[in-house]
């Protein structure tokens, strides 16, 4: 049956972050299963007259974050991709969390975009008469929407892109804002018609700790990416093995040392399969990473692309000889929205952080091999079997598609209608 859906979500296109690639993969595909989806989000991503992908209709409100008020707005376009690198060192973004960060529970955007978004949910819920709503996180914020619409009566899935209290990024200074966070969690999950989450020790921790019926819908691959890859001008060295990274790492608390160190043992153990090593990294740096990565001992293995746009990037993963997959390595449910990219690629893919939930989707789906992040002999061991080409991957596992993971969804929201209609019903 045909559903009108809205979906609210912080990040959309035209951003390239990842982040932006879940709602999209989800309201192109339900579209294309016959619902229709208005997507409510941020004009920090992009402006009112962007064109959207995919061609849904999206509405975008007003975000403090886009405006004068944030200080930290260059900082905010670096770190998004939306900024070039810069060409003489330094660096492209900071890490660090600002004042406010430590102070809003549970995070900024609840003053500076949830007021907004909340007001023209309320305004487009009264118009349309939506069958579900759709909320996405993070920032964990944007459920305190969904909760609001569905009070009164409208049927609503909460989607976890991260766990809130599983594994969290926060790091409160005092009691008090960490129970105003828990409570806040509680309130979220328990009063949700529907809840997901992207990795299945996420879901897990929610069907554990507040005895809901979360499901896992991970995150995906959209399989038209394979048409939009940019062609690459420049021709690979000859005899030479390149590894790609996409994306931030410092501000996800990841770190290119451990493949750097291990780049070193492997020069000295194995020097003649060093020599033929690449290793090429895509996105915004730290000014600590690029100091890593201009090191004079590496910095002739080590190629800085920049930031580049989204359809050069695909290029290049399908054009590089293997793919690193960098991790935490201390959180069981990382898989970052990046993993199911590289799948689609269909090259070798290494993952630091053996225990990580994407270690064990690239081992089931037999993509790659897997490294523990803190062990550099073992992540030299690795290097080395895909310098010589013992390790191969199979295609992208169609589980993994956003045509397959939409239909899940859709399946959730019709979950979530007839939990709605029970709630309704009670009160």
């Amino acid at each position: 049956m045909r559903r009108s859906i809205l979906l609210i979500t912080h990040f959309y296109p035209p951003s390239d972050m990842v982040a932006a690639r879940r709602p999209a993969g989800f309201a192109k595909y339900l579209e294309r299963l016959g619902h229709s989806v208005t997507v409510l989000t941020s004009r920090a991503w992009g402006r009112a007259d962007a064109p959207a992908e995919p061609a849904t209709r999206v509405i975008r409100t007003a975000d403090l974050m886009d405006t004068g008020l944030n200080w930290r707005r260059a900082q905010l376009k670096a770190w998004s991709g939306g900024a070039p690198a810069s060409p003489t060192g330094g660096a492209d973004y900071a890490t660090g969390v600002s004042w406010p960060a430590r102070v809003l529970v549970p995070d900024v955007a609840v003053l500076t975009w949830l007021p907004f978004a909340y007001a023209a949910a309320r305004r487009l819920a009264r118009r349309d008469r939506f069958d579900c709503v759709i909320t996405t996180s993070g920032p964990e914020s944007i459920h305190l929407a969904g909760a609001a619409l569905a009070r009164g009566g409208l049927p609503w899935v909460a989607d976890f892109r991260d766990g809130w209290g599983f594994e969290s990024l926060h790091d409160w200074p005092t009691a008090p804002q960490w129970a105003a966070d828990r409570r806040l969690e509680r309130f979220v999950v328990t009063r949700a018609d529907g809840v997901c989450a992207v990795t299945e020790p996420i879901a897990v921790d929610l069907r554990e700790r507040f005895g809901v019926d979360a499901v896992t819908i991970t995150n995906g691959y959209d399989p038209d990416d394979a048409e939009r890859g940019e062609a690459l001008a420049e021709r690979p060295e000859a005899g030479t093995h390149t590894m790609l990274h996409a994306g931030r790492m410092a501000s996800s608390q990841r770190s290119p040392a451990p493949v750097l160190e291990a780049l070193r043992l492997l020069d000295r153990d194995s020097p003649a399969v060093a020599a033929k090593l690449r290793l090429a990294f895509a996105g915004p740096l730290t000014a600590e990473e690029r100091s890593m990565l201009e090191g004079r001992d590496v910095a002739d293995r080590v190629r800085l692309l920049g930031s580049v746009p989204r359809s050069e990037v695909l290029g290049r993963e399908r054009a590089a000889d293997s793919l690193l997959l960098l991790t935490a390595g201390a959180r069981r449910g990382e898989a970052t929205g990046k993993l199911y990219e590289y799948l689609s690629a269909g090259r070798p893919i290494l993952v630091l952080g053996d225990r990580t939930e994407a270690a064990r989707i690239v081992a089931d789906a037999d993509a790659g091999v897997a490294a523990p992040v803190d062990d550099p002999a073992a992540i030299a061991a690795a290097l080395e079997r895909l310098v010589r080409g013992n390790v191969t991957a199979n295609g992208a596992p169609p589980e993994y598609g956003y045509p397959r993971l939409a239909e899940r969804m859709a399946a959730l929201v019709e979950t979530a209608r007839t939990r709605a209609a029970q709630r309704n019903r009670i009160r």
